[in-house]
């Protein structure tokens, strides 16, 4: 795994035996640190350009509502443009953080977007998605 970002709140690696990028959000995230975060993740992608992306939200611990429609609408439709063509979404274990993903999962069109509870299983269905 080739770390390309690494805060405590956020980190971003490239995955390159199984092509991917990893994303791994932690604690408090606001609509602020989702804008900033997902704009971090497609600049990665111009130099890591790849078709499948593991978005870990399983350590978030707060809603962030107010970012839902952008992640949701603007931010999946970019990776989309960017070439991502699969995600796995990893829900949080916190009721209102997870509340704030459904939310946005209801503005994704594109890229094919699929939750999940725990890491493993979508590590699994991500590796095995053509």
């Amino acid at each position: 795994m080739e770390i390309l970002y690494h805060t405590s709140a956020l980190s971003i690696s490239y995955d390159p035996s199984n092509h991917w990028l990893y994303v791994e959000w932690k604690g408090q995230h606001n609509e602020v640190s989702a804008v900033t975060g997902g704009d971090l993740v497609l600049r990665f992608l111009q130099d890591h350009p790849c078709e499948k992306m593991l978005n870990d939200n399983s350590q978030v611990t707060s809603d962030w509502d107010k970012g839902a429609a952008w992640v949701g609408g603007h931010y999946y439709e970019q990776l989309a443009c960017r070439g991502v063509r699969y995600v796995a979404w990893v829900y949080p274990p916190h009721w209102q953080a997870r509340k704030s993903m459904d939310r946005a999962m209801l503005f994704v069109t594109r890229p094919m977007v699929v939750t999940f509870d725990d890491v493993a299983t979508a590590y699994e269905w991500l590796r095995t998605s053509t």
